[in-house]
Formats: structure tokens, sequence, C-alpha cells
């Protein structure tokens, strides 16, 4: 396990926000462009990390990430964010956002390319408009039409993970040895689209109640199990890998980061890792709760 005080030393490398990490010239891999747009769960750790894994593993990276908490600005939110028009796939890690048109257009004309989506955990969860803004629907919309699922609620404390034994031979969910294992995490619930393939399934616990959404109310009993990582083509003809999972905790456990590697290289038809290559995890805490 990498220790954080060595990954922080390359965080200031990971962080020149328009320049590719790679050696090689960035033409001759994936340009992969991670969008960090919240403090929440501490991408700001962990993104950095996966940054340097994927620059080994053969991807350019770029870092799209602005000063400050995101979700209390409205202008210079994700500076740099035009890097997206280069992009061969994009990874979201946001929430609650209120772009301003200049910032949320290159996210919009990405998505209509059909280029590859990744969403991690509070992505189906991105924007949070006012009901009188001309964006208000893509407060759902943005998870149901690009990740394949809007946020519903989430339960409470760990949650216990196993693979779906009928698409273990799904590329994303190669040479990953565990079928069960802990997240530190919450248990998010999903409303998946249509022909989202479950590779993953939770189970969690929670308050039983009843929780209204826009697209409708659902009865959230104390007890749930829900499917935490799913593969998916939305209405653009984009390869998608979202998942619910993305504490920082998750990130210790190398049946999480490979299967978020492998989704990345499967999203652009890159080889995947194979069984002999070991894949890193991270001992990132928290950096937004404070221990009681």
């Amino acid at each position: 396990m990498t220790s954080l005080y060595k990954l922080l030393a390359a965080v200031p490398a990971c962080m020149a926000l328009l320049a590719g990490m790679g050696s090689l010239g960035a033409s001759e891999k994936p340009h992969a462009v991670i969008v960090v747009g919240t403090l929440h769960y501490s991408p700001e750790l962990t993104m950095p990390a996966l940054a340097k894994e994927l620059d080994r593993l053969g991807f350019s990276t770029t870092i799209v990430m602005g000063a400050g908490d995101p979700e209390k600005k409205t202008k210079d939110v994700l500076p740099g964010i035009d890097i997206l028009a280069k992009a061969d796939v994009v990874i979201f890690f946001m929430r609650f956002l209120k772009l301003p048109d200049a910032e949320w257009q290159p996210i919009e004309d990405y998505l209509k390319s059909g280029k590859p989506v990744i969403g991690l955990r509070t992505a189906n969860h991105s924007f949070k408009y006012a009901k009188d803004h001309p964006r208000f629907a893509w407060n759902d919309g943005f998870g149901r039409r690009a990740l394949g699922t809007p946020y519903i609620v989430h339960q409470g404390g760990t949650t216990e993970i196993q693979a779906v034994p009928k698409y273990k031979a799904h590329p994303i969910m190669s040479n990953i040895m565990k079928t069960r294992w802990t997240s530190p995490g919450t248990l998010y619930l999903t409303r998946l689209e249509g022909g989202c393939l479950p590779l993953a399934t939770g189970t969690g616990t929670g308050r039983s109640r009843l929780v209204e959404r826009p697209f409708g109310t659902i009865q959230v009993n104390e007890h749930e199990a829900d499917i935490v990582a799913w593969a998916w083509e939305n209405e653009w003809g984009a390869r998608v890998f979202g998942t619910t999972l993305g504490h920082p905790g998750d990130f210790a456990e190398e049946a999480f980061t490979r299967m978020l590697v492998n989704g990345i290289c499967w999203a652009v038809d890159k080889p995947l890792p194979g069984a002999e290559e070991e894949i890193a995890t991270w001992d990132i805490q928290r950096a937004d709760k404070k221990k009681k």
C-alpha cells in the first residue's frame, strides 16, 4: 500500500491542471481527464493518486480542480474545464455544483460527443441548480442520462460488497480475485436505467423513511441492498462505468482500485492490466469529516 506521505510529494505534478503527466507524447496515450468538483469524500486527495496510477499504466492524465470549496462557488468553479475537448475519457467526481454557462458548456459538449464517461460516488448528483434555472433538469438528468442513475439517498455505516456472479466475466471484473469485501462508505441507493449491467452489489442499514424526489417517491427500508457498480451505454452512445463507491477508504482495497482501473481501460478499449500487474492501493484518510 502506498504511503500517503509519499503520494502527497507527487501531488504538485498532478495538479498542473493543463499539463499531461506522461513522459511520452500525449498523442500516443489515451487522455484521461479527472474532474474534481467537490470536497465531499476528499477526492482532492484520492484523484491525484488515481491520476498517478493511470499515468503509470499508459494514460496521459489531466486533473481539473479549482481552489476552495466548489460547492460554494458560482464562478471559477472548474478552471480549465475546456480541456474536455481534448479528452478521450472523463472521470467525474462532483457534487451539487452551480456552474456558470462557460463552465457548463464543455461538459454538455463532451457528453454529446459520445465519448466515455466514468462516474464516482457523488457524480450522480453533480449539480444543484435552482428550480427556475434553465439547467434545473440536469440536477437529476446528469446522473440519469450520463451515468445511468439519479441520486436517491444513502444509508448509514459500512457497505458489504459482492461481485455479481452473472457478470463476473465482464472485462471490468477481470482479475478481481475477491468476490466479497467491505466498503467503509455508506450504501447509496440507485434507480438504474434500462440496459445497465450490474457488476457489484452492496448491502447496508439506515433509517426507514419516505424519500420524495422530482422523479418519484421512494420508501427506504432499514435494511437495503442495491447495485454499487455497473456498465452501460448512454443515450449518446458512450461507454459508461458508474459506481457509487469512492469513499477514501475504498482506495485501500485492491478489488475496488482494479475494478476502477479496468473500467477506465475498458471505456477506451485499452488492454486491461494482467493478473500479474499489481494495481496500487492507498491509505488515505477522509479530510472533510472529523473523527468523533
